[in-house]
């Protein structure tokens, strides 16, 4: 593992900065593949909004935020225009809209503001369907069995038809996996060429992992890489050498990127598709509730696809994004920041700045070790600099935010993991902060995954805002506990303290590092159930729990708020769109105790509606939709 000093900028950090599209972005996109994308100029079909009134049920608008019912809510062209009690909105909608429909909810229904995903990255997510899925996850939940002999089972089960393909594999996370006993010490299982030559010794095989930080390949990948790559000749000499130097555990852009050159036509022939893998993603979106996604990690390609995407396409979600910015260089070249006034597809609210990688992936910058192997390992920051010593903010990564928010006027929104890069972020936010006189920003931390009071405090008063991965709680939290941290992981997604302490928050799915699902969060915050624990139901520190209405408040109105787009969806106020939700039933009545809520990523998703119009229905005896849905395009 690399220190501070060593790394350079550029490695894969999450699903921040998805190598795939970073290396393949000028062959993909170029006008020949542009028009097999999006073939013809065809303009979007669009159904006309319904003119509709609501009652019955369980109807909570969330103006203002409160969680408080209304007996009726009317819609026309597109918008909400009325709620409150029945007999007011009946008056109401039969003198302005008459010629309306009725709609009456049974008992349990509820309707809620559509949910939001406020941290995804859609046009990475969408390229990567057609690569087989290794991940740990059915749906939204954890499988029963991940191993390596589960992941061989399903590899072997799709090897390419195509003379010369190779097994192209993403999700893949040994920190999900059954750990290890090494010198009487648990570690996450360890991954490299020779246990991958026990699954499949025959086919070049590259993996992906979910934190897309490694690239895992077999012995006969890397003699492919080798054979095809004068790049990796002229390093490594011979492929034993590139073998046993790099193990087949490929780190960071540097050594993924000449790895991926090799499969380039092959990723791009996939790639193709990405509109329908859109579709796909959104449809699955819906399924679960959602109505607006938030991109935390736009360029000027992926911003490009998703437009052209919506000028060819039904909007099935709102969207949004945050600009990512990993150079001074670009943010010199940014515009002075203008809040957007009116609602567009794929509107830009923010600059986005990573400043380290994945806990899970063992590269969140950390101001202490990593408990498990590597030793000395406290991650990465990418920002680096020559002379400053670890624990020392570097002036470059200063000078990067000061740019963007007090020269350029941007709202920014920086990933960091860990605690040091918490620090590290809040230090550079104060800096800036103390020279910017302008209207209030709503900066963001992303992930802020590790926090202590003092931090807490300190954001507060800056009026820096969480969004928190709350997966790494429900989903790696016994690994965190276990093996990465110990009683570090106490620290983890400090939701009830920073709701304590006056602040508003979001929780994200990150999607696709875990799977999209607002319901399932809002789960996860309440229960705060490590969802891995092979033995018992434990929970990691219980007294960050949030209340039901708090969680839904994280995913709706404060959602809304912090991607700047309020004034449109979030809550459904007179004027907004009206975009909904319709459960099956309401996930504020789940009663205690609290592993009632165990149930709340199961509850049906009856209808979901943008802009006045059903884009979505439920069927409860059919299989709803799933990520493992998407056909293995490798193997056409």
């Amino acid at each position: 593992m690399k220190n501070q000093h060593e790394h350079t900028h550029g490695c894969a950090h999450c699903s921040c900065n998805n190598p795939v599209l970073e290396i393949l972005k000028e062959e993909l996109f170029s006008a020949e593949n542009l028009t097999k994308i999006n073939p013809g100029s065809g303009k979007a079909t669009h159904e006309k909004p319904q003119t509709l009134m609501i009652s019955g049920g369980i109807i909570r608008p969330m103006i203002g935020g409160s969680t408080e019912t209304v007996e009726s809510i009317g819609i026309a062209d597109g918008n909400v225009v009325i709620t409150g009690q029945e007999a007011d909105v009946k008056d109401y909608m039969e003198k302005n809209h008459p010629g309306y429909q009725k709609r009456e909810l049974t008992e349990n229904q509820t309707l809620l503001p559509g949910l939001i995903e406020p941290h995804v990255h859609m046009i990475p997510t969408a390229m990567m369907q057609g690569w087989l899925d290794v991940s740990p996850f059915e749906g939204q939940d954890l499988l029963a069995v991940y191993d390596l002999t589960s992941v061989g089972i399903i590899i072997n089960k799709h090897i390419p038809k195509i003379p010369g393909a190779v097994i192209l594999g993403r999700g893949l996370d040994p920190s999900l996996m059954p750990f290890e006993e090494k010198n009487g010490k648990k570690e996450l299982i360890t991954i490299n060429n020779t246990v991958l030559d026990g699954i499949n010794n025959q086919t070049p095989m590259m993996l992906l992992s979910a934190s897309m930080h490694t690239l895992y390949l077999n012995t006969k990948a890397l003699e492919h890489v080798f054979k095809n790559s004068s790049e990796i000749q002229k390093e490594y000499g011979s492929a034993d050498k590139y073998i046993s130097e790099t193990k087949g555990q490929l780190q960071e852009g540097l050594q993924m990127t000449p790895a991926l050159n090799v499969v380039k036509l092959q990723i791009i022939a996939m790639s193709i598709q990405i509109n329908s893998y859109l579709t796909h993603l959104f449809k699955l979106a819906n399924s679960r509730g959602v109505t607006f996604m938030y991109d935390a990690g736009l360029n000027k390609v992926s911003e490009m696809l998703l437009s052209k995407y919506f000028e060819t396409h039904t909007e099935w979600v709102r969207t949004g994004g945050a600009y990512l910015c990993s150079s001074q260089e670009e943010v010199d070249k940014l515009d002075h920041y203008k809040e957007p006034d009116h609602y567009k597809p794929v509107y830009c609210g923010h600059i986005k700045v990573v400043s380290d990688g994945s806990n899970q992936g063992l590269t969140g910058y950390q101001s202490a070790p990593y408990l498990c192997d590597p030793a000395n390992n406290t991650g990465v920051f990418n920002f680096p600099q020559a002379g400053i010593p670890a624990q020392t903010i570097p002036p470059n990564y200063n000078t990067l935010i000061n740019t963007v928010v007090a020269g350029k006027g941007w709202p920014l929104m920086v990933h960091a993991n860990g605690d040091q890069a918490v620090t590290f972020a809040i230090n550079a936010y104060q800096r800036t902060l103390a020279q910017y006189r302008g209207p209030e920003l709503r900066n963001r931390i992303e992930h802020c995954s590790l926090l202590t009071a003092d931090h807490i405090t300190n954001m507060l008063q800056m009026g820096v805002s969480p969004s928190f991965l709350i997966g790494h709680v429900g989903y790696w939290g016994y690994a965190f506990k276990e093996v990465i941290f110990g009683e570090k992981a106490q620290m983890l997604d400090l939701c009830g303290s920073t709701l304590a302490a006056g602040m508003r928050i979001t929780l994200h799915s990150d999607n696709e590092v875990s799977p999209l699902g607002p319901l399932r969060m809002m789960e996860q915050s309440i229960t705060r159930i490590m969802e891995k624990n092979p033995n018992d139901i434990e929970v990691l520190n219980s007294t960050e729990r949030l209340t039901p209405e708090q969680a839904l408040i994280a995913v709706t109105y404060d959602a809304a708020w912090q991607c700047y787009a309020d004034q449109w969806v979030g809550s459904l106020n007179k004027g907004h769109f009206a975009d909904f939700v319709i459960l099956e039933q309401d996930p504020l009545s789940l009663n205690t105790p609290s592993l009632q809520y165990m149930k709340m990523r199961n509850i049906p998703v009856l209808e979901t509606w943008v802009g006045g119009i059903c884009v979505y229905v439920g069927d409860k005896n059919e299989k709803a939709v799933s990520e493992k849905d998407t056909i293995y395009s490798s193997n056409s």
